[in-house]
């Protein structure tokens, strides 16, 4: 089987017990046939609690198109998000290649009997409404200063619950235009 991203031939490799899958020795990026995949995660006794990702993992991301070694079809890249600054390769088959260390980063943190999900539009939209709230957050802070922020959170944070929240907006409205 050839490497989607050398030009070689890869390895066969246990990747887990059970969980057979193809290694590139030159990039020791992993590529496991969804066939391989589901007939692990069905043996699985049942999905690992995630663990918090404190750090926000990277990999070595390569972003290069890349065949599938099986269908010879593009693959499409979808962002892990959750923490993980990376990408994960999927066949139109299903299939997916993972760049060098991203399966164990995905092990790490619990989320590598996920593989399946994180291609799902439910997982997918999660990760775009997540950038998209970062970014606004990012332009806040930006224009307003990190502390400012901190602060409007905290006022947040009192109002969310408060039986008068609509007069306290009131009043900061009306202090503002002044």
């Amino acid at each position: 089987m050839q490497s989607p991203v050398a030009a070689t031939h890869m390895t066969p490799i246990e990747l887990e017990a059970g969980l057979q899958a193809f290694q590139c020795p030159q990039s020791n990026g992993i590529f496991i046939p969804i066939s391989n995949y589901s007939r692990w995660i069905a043996s699985q006794p049942a999905r690992l609690p995630q663990l918090p990702v404190s750090d926000h993992c990277v990999a070595n991301d390569s972003e290069q198109a890349k065949i599938c070694p099986e269908s010879g079809l593009f693959m499409s890249r979808y962002k892990v998000g959750k923490g993980f600054e990376f990408y994960l390769d999927r066949s139109p088959s299903g299939s997916i290649w993972l760049d060098a260390g991203e399966w164990e980063q995905l092990k790490q943190h619990q989320f590598h009997d996920e593989l399946h999900l994180i291609f799902s539009s439910s997982w997918q939209q999660e990760v775009r409404s997540h950038d998209r709230a970062q970014a606004q957050r990012n332009l806040l802070e930006s224009k307003l200063g990190a502390d400012l922020v901190v602060q409007l959170d905290q006022l947040t944070t009192s109002l969310q619950d408060h039986e008068y929240s609509n007069m306290a907006l009131a009043y900061l409205q009306n202090q503002l235009s002044k």
